[in-house]
């Protein structure tokens, strides 16, 4: 059983690490489709290509910066019950700001006909200041400067050449791995406690003694893995493998299946877990321009004694541009449900959210609120999702997004099946071609069973700006 995602009374939720949510990973390459992909988020991660320092002999060598600012607000935590802090006081509102810089360097070595090898590192000093998070998984005066990945691989170039350029990958060390829209792979780093920068995240990679073995025979994608996730998330060791068929224009529709296996985690409920998913990302239909279809499954199970486990999630996902329309405006509709505990079993039903990734707004992140800082994030839970986008310049994209919250299970004590409402409007601007500024301004509206789950009786409302500059 998961504990903490199984949602068995109310109290103030306090920091560890088996109900901490996945933290944000606001800039990431989605490796997948969106259906309401922000063009401007897409962006600032995609439209940079790395500087070349040095050229020469097949030798090259580039470097990257990232730097990022950011500053929330954030009134009545948790409902109005509040955050504890570590002194024992609770803060009903948390004010506080983050920063970071993570350069980065990439070299490669193009040889005659063996393939080429390559390297990479980066590195990430940031922290946070004021009040801490309204989670509390990080207090002011908190951070640190660590390595976010640091690797070595080999392509195969042209040596199999009757399987295409580049159809083996292999790579070993600190790195991003990514299956699918990030629905339980996506985000091996949580930025947390002494790291700080917990709601900017600019660390994603996966730990050292991760390897990647990538397969690429257009069209036929195939992954072979082992992860493994830092401290601040179970420290994870999964193995498994991923296979997709890529097809449509650059091969952005794709349908696919994953296993994969937790063979060691400090998470006791984790500890021999059996995941399966199926999927289906960026469907289209001729006939139908501009709509695009997703949908996922993932079952979870583990029979050893004491955490016997038998989970599920799954959604569908269906969004419509109008391409031809002043300001080009876009939205979908999501339906997604994850299931919770039954009390009345011996085994849990409670769906662990793994290591989610949040490439974009309103993905895995449901909620600047509910999906930052409660415990309904992404466990026992059904969530209707609503989102529109208009892009009125080129250079500005403004979204809305909405939210319906109700458990999948009643816990115990609590009476009413609904959590809440929230919505949160977004304006992102692409200030130059390398920096990036975002605001955000979102209200949870507690429904009754949020108010008994959470012991808080208000609405919470927060209010955040970033910045971010990427070379």
């Amino acid at each position: 059983m998961v504990t903490a995602l199984s949602f068995t009374g109310t109290c103030i939720p306090r920091p560890n690490d088996a109900t901490r949510p996945p933290r944000p990973l606001r800039h990431a390459m989605l490796a997948g489709t969106a259906l309401l992909a922000v063009p401007l988020l897409a962006m600032s991660t995609t439209a940079h290509a790395d500087v070349t320092l040095h050229e020469q002999n097949g030798v090259t060598l580039e470097g990257g910066f990232t730097a990022g600012i950011g500053a929330v607000a954030v009134t009545n935590a948790n409902l109005g019950a509040g955050v504890v802090t570590p002194d024992g006081k609770v803060q009903k509102d948390r004010n506080w700001a983050e920063g970071y810089i993570a350069p980065s360097l990439k070299l490669t070595y193009a040889t005659e006909s063996a393939g080429t090898l390559y390297g990479g590192v980066r590195a990430v000093s940031g922290g946070t200041v004021g009040d801490g998070d309204a989670g509390g998984f990080t207090q002011g005066r908190q951070g640190r400067t660590d390595l976010d990945t640091l690797y070595v691989g080999w392509k195969s170039g042209d040596l199999l050449s009757s399987l295409g350029k580049d159809a083996v990958d292999l790579s070993y060390g600190r790195q991003n791995f990514v299956i699918g829209d990030g629905f339980i792979i996506g985000d091996g780093t949580l930025d947390s406690r002494r790291q700080g920068t917990y709601w900017l995240g600019p660390r994603r990679g996966w730990n050292t003694g991760t390897a990647v073995a990538k397969f690429d025979i257009a069209p036929v994608h195939a992954d072979l893995f082992r992860l493994k996730s830092d401290k601040n998330s179970n420290t994870d060791v999964i193995y498994g493998g991923n296979l997709e068929w890529r097809f449509g224009a650059e091969g952005k529709s794709s349908v696919g299946a994953s296993y994969m296996r937790i063979d060691e985690s400090k998470l006791a409920t984790r500890k021999g877990m059996d995941i399966y998913n199926l999927r289906a990302l960026g469907i289209t239909i001729p006939s139908v321009p501009g709509l695009t279809l997703s949908a996922e499954y993932v079952k979870q199970h583990n029979s050893r004694a004491g955490a016997a486990l038998d989970a599920s999630a799954w959604y569908g996902e269906a969004g419509y541009s109008f391409a031809d329309v002043a300001w080009t405006p876009r939205a979908s509709y999501r339906y997604s449900q994850f299931s919770g505990d039954n009390p009345g079993t011996v085994k849990s039903e409670a769906f662990d959210p793994l290591h989610m990734g949040f490439p974009r707004w309103g993905s895995w992140l449901q909620g600047e609120i509910n999906g930052q800082y409660f415990p309904t994030s992404n466990s026992n839970v059904k969530v209707h999702n609503v989102q529109f986008a208009v892009q009125p310049a080129e250079t500005v994209t403004l979204s809305a997004l909405l939210y319906d919250f109700r458990f999948d299970r009643k816990p115990a004590g609590v009476t009413s099946g609904h959590v809440g409402n929230e919505i949160n409007l977004v304006v992102d601007w692409a200030a130059t071609p390398n920096l990036l500024v975002s605001g955000v301004a979102g209200r949870f509206f507690a429904g009754d069973g949020g108010k008994q789950f959470l012991g808080g009786n208000k609405d919470s409302t927060v209010f955040a700006a970033m910045a971010t500059l990427t070379y």
